[in-house]
């Protein structure tokens, strides 16, 4: 197993760098599921000592990433297909409200930038760059919740996106039409939110992440079971 380096962030503790490297290993498959962690293997590759390494491995199976198997360490955990749409299940509920509260307290100028990253978007759809525009979608409802100011919904979305970005790709490798309904979508949520109507604004999220799982989980249940 090749371990990626540590972060070189000067506001990380030593456990915390060990943290986001796993992690990001994790996430972008670098360590693939049902791979395992060795506490001692861990902190030879990086040339320290044992304890940030056993600390990391705490917070990696306190977030999900991986589970104890007794002696033999920490493994990486393989998701579920019911696991993943639980996932995107409590997503949807909380950026329904998101979306329901920016009709609230978003400012002209709020709504202006929204509409500026759906632009983008949909032009850098119509250049055929679908990478880009769905990374621009993201920014999209990363930016409402930012708005929105609750740090603590905000964190468990982040980290509920995380977990959903290991299979996210088995959705947008189907082609096109997936990326196209989806910039479609986040147009009307943003159309609902200019008019200021809440409830509608609020139902269009959740359609728009049912919407997602429902896809997903065609997929998933031909590749994860």
């Amino acid at each position: 197993m090749s371990l990626p380096p540590l972060p070189k962030n000067e506001g990380f503790t030593l456990t915390e760098s060990v943290f986001q490297a796993l992690r990001q290993a994790i996430l972008s498959l670098e360590i693939k599921p049902r791979e395992y962690l060795i506490i001692g293997d861990v902190a030879k590759a990086y040339g320290i000592s044992r304890t940030p390494v056993r600390e990391a491995l705490i917070m990696l199976e306190r977030e999900g990433w991986v589970e104890n198997d007794g002696r033999r360490g920490a493994r990486v955990t393989a998701p579920s297909a019911r696991a993943i749409l639980d996932l995107v299940e409590t997503q949807a509920v909380l950026e329904a409200y998101i979306a329901r509260r920016a009709t609230e307290i978003f400012s002209d100028a709020d709504i202006q930038h929204a509409e500026a990253i759906l632009n983008e978007a949909e032009e850098a759809m119509q250049a055929g760059d679908h990478k880009y525009s769905r990374h621009l979608g993201t920014e999209f409802h990363a930016f409402l919740a930012k708005k929105v100011g609750n740090q603590h919904m905000r964190t468990t979305i982040e980290q509920l996106e995380d977990h959903v970005d290991r299979i996210r790709p088995l959705l947008w490798n189907q082609g096109k039409a997936p990326i196209e309904k989806s910039t479609l979508q986040h147009r009307q949520i943003l159309s609902a939110i200019k008019e200021r109507n809440a409830a509608k604004a609020e139902k269009l999220m959740f359609h728009h992440l049912v919407w997602f799982e429902e896809e997903l989980a065609a997929t998933l249940q031909n590749v994860l079971g």
